[in-house]
């Protein structure tokens, strides 16, 4: 796992704490693996998002989707101090789009995973993940504006 490559903004005007990062981990099938994460973390109340984006650099059979507890793990790691207090309150938010794979149309979707915490493990499967609607996405973000993955990883030096 690379810290040393996230972005981290304070925003003490919004409240919010930013964090964009390529995350690494090992994937369960024995690769390693990464995605684009976007963390955002309200310093005055007990609220976080993290909105993780699969990335066409990423190998082919080493999505995000196939190992969501792996992602969950990895970044839970890496951000520890900023997300451990924050777990029940972190909204997981899964982000597919034209960025994601070479072959792939133009449509944007977000997935809401609700995770199911065993103490320190979490679980989840097919019938946590659930697919937002515009409006949804909009509520849940309250006010954050997303940046292009375009952007973010030109940001990070990846393009």
């Amino acid at each position: 796992m690379r810290k040393d490559q996230s972005i981290i903004i304070q925003n003490t005007q919004s409240g919010i704490k930013e964090i964009k990062t390529i995350l690494y981990w090992n994937h369960k099938r024995g690769a390693e693996a990464h995605c684009l994460v976007r963390l955002y973390i309200w310093l005055t109340q007990p609220k976080a998002i993290a909105v993780i984006s699969e990335i066409e650099s990423n190998s082919p059979g080493l999505e995000i989707t196939d190992d969501f507890t792996g992602v969950v793990a990895a970044l839970r790691q890496l951000f520890r101090e900023d997300l451990e207090n924050r777990l029940e309150d972190l909204v997981w938010i899964v982000h597919h789009g034209r960025f994601s794979y070479y072959e792939t149309l133009d449509q944007e979707t977000f997935t809401k995973v609700d995770l199911k915490w065993k103490g320190q493990f979490v679980e989840c499967d097919l019938s946590d993940w659930h697919l937002l609607k515009e409006a949804e996405i909009k509520e849940i973000l309250d006010g954050v504006v997303l940046e292009s993955v375009q952007e973010v990883l030109k940001d990070l030096g990846c393009v």
